[in-house]
């Protein structure tokens, strides 16, 4: 499979996808993704789309929880 963004090679592998959804970050590691070797750019199945939705909505099954730091752009200081 070529890259729609770039036209590079595209192989199979797992990701750890992170989502947003409200005011909150879900992350979901190992998920089957066909993924540009160039940019990075993914896709999923329809079934794996599904499923990722259908997790994110249900937030049940938690491997385990961790800290994010947060920052924000405005208060970073240019070097």
């Amino acid at each position: 499979m070529q890259c729609l963004v770039c036209h590079h090679t595209m192989t199979n592998r797992s990701i750890t996808l992170d989502l947003r959804v409200g005011e909150e970050l879900i992350v979901i590691e190992e998920v089957p993704a066909t993924v540009c070797e160039n940019c990075g750019d993914h896709v999923f199945t329809p079934e794996v789309t599904r499923q990722v939705q259908a997790t994110a909505k249900a937030r049940k099954q938690v491997a385990r929880t961790m800290v994010v730091p947060v920052f924000s752009y405005e208060s970073l200081s240019v070097p």
